[in-house]
């Protein structure tokens, strides 16, 4: 695992929890990561296969960055799309 992710796990976890976005599809999805940047992203089998020779590019679903000791996120139009809780649904 990703030592910025090992490192940050709880403030990502509570991010999700104050975003209403799923803990378990942010950790389970594809990601690219350095010290300083962690970049989630959507990967669609049905688009593209997501290898060295497929040119289809996955949607960046949040990405986090380290700066100064904290972690900022930002947010795409697909995070809540891919990552988000669905809501409940109310019984009438």
């Amino acid at each position: 695992m990703a030592k910025i992710i090992v490192k940050y796990k709880k403030e990502i976890e509570e991010y999700c929890a104050g975003n209403n976005l799923s803990v378990e599809k942010v950790f389970n999805s594809p990601r690219s990561y350095n010290y300083e940047s962690l970049i989630f992203l959507h990967h669609d089998p049905e688009k593209g296969k997501m290898g060295l020779l497929d040119e289809t590019p996955a949607a960046v679903t949040l990405a986090v960055f380290l700066e100064s000791g904290k972690l900022r996120f930002e947010q795409t139009e697909y995070t809540y799309k891919y990552l988000g809780i669905a809501p409940h649904a109310v019984a009438v």
